[in-house]
């Protein structure tokens, strides 16, 4: 069992899914989503990334803002973009002056124009665009204002015509004002631009009428990369270039102290080499000869969120929701290949039985038994005097069923009852249970008092004659690898003696183990359920947190909730109760309702078990009376 860890900064992988399920619908092809820095396209790589500045939105705007990438990407640039074009101007910004601005302000040009296409061709775009336009025009503004005061006067340049682009100028300063009409002039002819060779001619022009004067831009907000370009790492301020060319001779020989990695950095004003400090930002110094030995291996630590592979199909209309996008999600685990879920198709599946009770258990298990005993017999005979409420019932002059021959009331009566039921109702309840708990190690502290509710569900279940079973679930970590996750599904008490006496006891043989692999036991339990003959059919998982087994902890919301939606499409109700360490924290109960939807019980502490498990069981039974 993975914990709950909350000053981790994670993504939802639910929004995760929804942003790669948009982007494939909208490219009409596998694409990959991941957050970067910058929000680009790279074609040969088929990826797709958005951009981390919209983690720091807290209004609720942050998932608009979100969609406004995907739909620039993969609706804007994978169709209407066209590489070629953009290789040339990129090879050619090498001898070109202030490359940075240029870049950035062709970048900035073709986003403008595919923005416009995307709401021509999908109206349902319109409001992601117009939420990121309010966003970054706060944020043009401030950064713009900041520019000025520091004399940057490319950065507050670009700021402003992003700013007359949007339709919101702002005054501009004595070194810029003469820049005025070829801006207007620019954003004019944008909006007549037809093809990213239009958009580059655009961009050209208008660097070209920039004075010599000027310092390239320091700050980038925007990035290109074409076909034959690699990424680079990109950094907010770029580090100024030092104001000599001294060269710092370094010797192998020299008694220093070792570290394991030397930062050299000397300038004119240190009278004595040494005393290194962490500072990147010199302005004054030499260089030093110190040579790299190539770029380091990429790390998987190094992508922050996770990869989640989403499902997609094609859309119909033009609007581009989270609900429209979750509706269909859950295509991949019900494949051929993986019929039990993408992310299990390499488990093992080991079955175990429960052993007969020693005395020991036999004693733990009447004492749990004398503590829910109240609780039990209050529930059974809550839900035995519903049953015979409804057999003396009046089964005539009833408002709906079988019509009599007593047809007069219908004139004489102003609300005539004329219909009644032949047959007296079962004094059986149709329904049948499957109780899932999660054996993993995490579970150490609440065992006890999970065994405590398992028998008062037992109880009260065969004292109402319902076939029910009770199921352990757990994953050998030590044995699990690339090839296979041995799954253990320990057997509890089955359906054919569950009603039987003296079961009871093997209840207390659950106990904690190691990992928890919650999709794949979901999918089996409902294969076993759907065996079954009662009409009503409930499934409840019992854990302590989000689902974590051997390459199963990026991607276990995922399966587990892909797991919860198919079982539900056939017809078994699933719930979801989470045993949590003291009052439940936010996060908490947002990772059961991702799962479980609005199906879901988040039980505070151990203790609270039987208090809670006793109105949920009485609510279930008392709807199939």
């Amino acid at each position: 069992m993975k914990f709950l860890n909350f000053a981790e900064n994670q993504t939802d992988p639910f929004l995760h899914l929804s942003l790669s399920d948009l982007a494939e619908t909208l490219s009409n092809s596998e694409i990959d989503v991941q957050f970067a820095f910058h929000s680009y396209y790279r074609p040969e790589e088929s990826l797709v990334t958005v951009s981390h500045y919209w983690n720091d939105i807290f209004d609720g705007s942050q998932f608009d803002g979100m969609k406004s990438d995907v739909y620039l990407r993969s609706l804007g640039n994978v169709h209407n973009t066209d590489y070629v074009e953009v290789d040339k101007y990129l090879f050619n910004l090498h001898n070109r002056s202030y490359p940075l601005f240029r870049k950035q302000l062709f970048s900035l040009l073709e986003d403008i124009r595919l923005e416009a296409i995307c709401i021509n061709r999908r109206p349902g775009t319109a409001y992601a665009f117009e939420t990121r336009k309010r966003l970054f025009q706060k944020r043009f503004r401030g950064r713009m204002e900041v520019h000025v005061r520091q004399q940057q006067h490319l950065d507050a340049l670009f700021c402003a015509i992003y700013l007359q682009a949007i339709g919101k100028p702002v005054a501009l300063n004595d070194h810029l004002s003469p820049y005025k009409p070829y801006i207007r002039h620019m954003i004019t002819e944008i909006n007549k631009a037809g093809s990213t060779a239009d958009v580059a001619k655009l961009a050209e022009l208008f660097s070209d009428e920039l004075s010599g004067d000027l310092k390239d831009m320091t700050t980038e907000y925007l990035t290109m990369y074409g076909k034959s370009s690699k990424p680079e790492i990109v950094t907010e301020e770029q580090a100024p270039e030092l104001k000599n060319e001294d060269t710092l001779e370094t010797s192998d020989n020299e008694d220093k102290e070792s570290h394991d990695e030397e930062l050299n950095t000397w300038h004119e004003e240190q009278e004595q080499e040494g005393s290194n400090f962490l500072q990147f930002d010199l302005e004054e110094g030499a260089k030093s000869d110190l040579i790299g030995e190539g770029e380091r291996k990429e790390e998987s630590g190094d992508q922050a969120f996770v990869s989640v592979q989403g499902a997609s199909k094609q859309s119909e209309g033009s609007q581009f929701d989270e609900e429209e996008i979750l509706k269909n999600n859950n295509t991949a685990s019900s494949s051929k290949e993986a019929p039990l879920g993408e992310a299990n198709k390499f488990v093992k599946e080991q079955q175990r039985e429960s052993e007969k009770p020693t005395e020991d258990e036999k004693a733990a298990y009447r004492t749990a038994k004398g503590e829910i005993q109240y609780a039990e017999k209050s529930l059974r005979s809550a839900i035995q005097k519903t049953i015979e409420q409804k057999q003396i019932a009046p089964r005539s002059d009833l408002h709906f069923g079988r019509l009599n021959r007593k047809l007069l009331r219908l004139v004489t009566d102003k609300n005539p009852r004329l219909f009644y039921k032949k047959n007296a109702p079962s004094t059986k309840l149709d329904v049948t249970f499957s109780l899932l708990v999660d054996c993993s190690a995490s579970m150490y502290d609440k065992m006890e008092e999970t065994r405590l509710g398992i028998t008062l569900f037992h109880e009260t279940l065969k004292g109402l004659d319902i076939k029910h079973s009770i199921t352990g679930f757990y994953e050998d970590a030590f044995e699990a690898d690339d090839e296979q996750q041995p799954n253990t599904l320990f057997n509890v008490i089955d359906y054919n003696r569950s009603t039987l006496p003296n079961v009871g006891p093997a209840i207390m043989q659950l106990e904690p183990e190691e990992d928890n692999r919650d999709g794949y036991a979901i999918r089996k339990a409902a294969q076993e359920l759907q065996s079954r003959h009662e009409k009503h059919k409930i499934l409840i998982v019992f854990t302590d947190g989000e689902p974590s087994a051997y390459d199963y902890s990026e991607n276990g919301i995922i399966d587990t909730h892909e797991a919860v939606n198919n079982t539900r499409k056939q017809g078994i109700e699933v719930i979801g109760v989470f045993l949590s360490n003291g009052e439940p924290q936010e996060k908490e109960k947002n990772t059961m309702k991702n799962i479980y939807g609005t199906q879901s019980l988040v039980i505070p502490s151990a203790q609270d078990i039987p208090a809670y498990l006793t109105p949920l069981l009485k609510r279930l039974l008392l709807r199939f009376v």
